[in-house]
């Protein structure tokens, strides 16, 4: 592995241990395992799709499993550029909740930043929930075959879905290290670690440690 890319991934790690020993104090953890897969590519010039379905095996104390899918369509409004709207369907034991979305995104020189805000019709809520999303995601091929990612995304919420819930501050930072190896036929296989912290004012904090998986088609 060439002497740059070793030391991005250590820089990676280090910042990932950094920030779970940082949250760790009085919180409360669990263990998942997310399944994903994605389907990817160009409908035409400048429009773009990505697919994505998965499954998301819950410890009791979060919840029941999870399985979603979510459709989103891109439009290149300017060199690396895109405007996108789209929408995901989640089901938890039964129950269905519908999260519409739109979202901005720059990306150049393996630097990806999006801005996402979400509408959560949740069963049983009040009213609409609005969140936003601020990711930062960067890349680094090390080989012909193998890509190094990490990034990091601040979710918070503008309108809770009910008088109960506070919608100042944050609500989770989700932080992620992976690699993508490519198998051939426009498929990758990403293995990779995400810790998910969420902040609660009322309550003890709560960290989710998530192995996952995720397997990319490109057409």
């Amino acid at each position: 592995m060439p002497r740059l890319a070793f030391r991005s991934a250590m820089l990676l790690a280090s910042l990932l241990a950094g920030a779970q020993a940082s949250v760790a104090r009085a919180a409360e953890e669990d263990t998942q395992f997310w399944l994903t897969a994605f389907v990817r590519g160009k409908l035409g010039k400048d429009v773009f799709l990505t697919l994505d379905t998965g499954q998301r095996w819950r410890e009791g104390q979060i919840g029941p499993d999870q399985q979603n899918v979510r459709a989103t369509f891109e439009v290149e409004v300017a060199p690396r550029l895109r405007l996108g709207a789209g929408g995901a369907v989640f089901e938890t034991a039964g129950a269905t909740e519908l999260r519409p979305h739109q979202q901005i995104r720059y990306i150049n020189g393996g630097w990806d930043l999006r801005t996402r805000l979400e509408q959560r019709f949740l069963p049983g809520a009040q009213r609409t929930e609005l969140r936003i999303r601020q990711r930062v995601q960067y890349s680094r091929d090390v080989s012909d075959k193998v890509e190094l990612i990490g990034s990091v995304e601040w979710f918070g919420v503008i309108e809770a879905r009910s008088d109960r819930r506070d919608p100042d501050g944050v609500e989770q930072i989700r932080f992620i290290v992976a690699a993508a190896f490519d198998v051939g036929g426009g498929v990758e296989v990403q293995p990779g670690y995400l810790l998910w912290y969420s902040p609660e004012a009322a309550r003890t904090d709560t960290i989710s440690h998530v192995p996952q998986v995720a397997i990319n088609y490109r057409f």
